[in-house]
């Protein structure tokens, strides 16, 4: 796909690797605009304060874009939260509410803007030699492989994208529409900048090349990379210098 002059929807683009992929398909030429439940401060990018959770606020935002941009040909997915906690301790069950709200907004909001972007993709007009209407991409994890202990939600939020991008690049195929996913690993972002030390070198320590933390514009490259490849679809590329992180880690609260 050629993304100049394409409108493109960003989930959680104010901050971290949504902001990179944001200010990538700007430089890019297209028009992007950001959902983020905070306003983005972002150069010729429209930012639009969004609860995705909210389906219908999500019907309206949508409408919206579309009337005033024209057609959403891009759809990144990249709104998320961070969530710890076992699912037992002998003191008593899991924080379900917890894990309610980490499946709410990085699993259901993620289904919810799909659902309604997908729909106005459908009524595109076919585009380059392929006739390709659109292209969806999640942002998923290493953890929808490899959770590690305590990881639960996040894991489970991230394993049902992982799944879906091949059930939606399946479900919208006859639409001429691609799903693709990246699973990255350590990644230096807002979310991970208050790691403690002894667990952010212990994560890097499980990486084989480049043993360091993922950069924001790395993710950015690749994602730009799927969107322009459309002989990728139904794939989910892991981002992680070759980690494959161990049921639990070495690093405890008291360390």
């Amino acid at each position: 796909m050629d993304v100049k002059g394409k409108v493109a929807l960003v989930t959680g683009g104010a901050s971290g690797l949504g902001e990179a992929v944001a200010l990538a398909l700007r430089d890019a030429g297209a028009r992007v605009v950001v959902l983020d439940r905070q306003l983005a401060a972002l150069t010729d990018i429209e930012s639009i304060p969004c609860d995705i959770t909210d389906g219908a606020a999500l019907s309206a935002i949508v409408t919206d874009i579309v009337d005033r941009h024209g057609p959403i040909a891009i759809l990144a997915n990249m709104a998320g939260i961070g969530g710890i906690g076992p699912i037992a301790t002998p003191a008593g069950p899991g924080d379900v509410a917890a894990f309610r709200q980490v499946i709410d907004v990085n699993l259901i909001g993620a289904v919810a803007v799909t659902a309604h972007v997908a729909h106005a993709m459908i009524a595109n007009a076919p585009d380059g030699a392929d006739g390709e209407r659109g292209i969806i991409l999640n942002a998923c994890s290493i953890a929808s492989f490899e959770g590690q202990e305590g990881m639960g939600a996040y894991s489970a939020s991230k394993a049902a994208l992982a799944a879906l991008t091949l059930i939606w690049a399946r479900d919208l195929s006859r639409h001429a529409i691609r799903c693709v996913g990246i699973a990255p690993g350590f990644f230096a972002t807002p979310m991970t900048a208050h790691m403690p030390t002894a667990l952010v070198d212990e994560l890097i320590d499980g990486m084989e090349f480049p043993r360091r933390a993922g950069t924001a514009k790395e993710f950015a490259d690749a994602a730009m990379f799927l969107i322009r490849s459309p002989m990728i679809n139904a794939e989910v590329l892991r981002l992680d210098g070759g980690a494959r992180p161990p049921a639990r880690t070495r690093w405890t609260a008291a360390a």
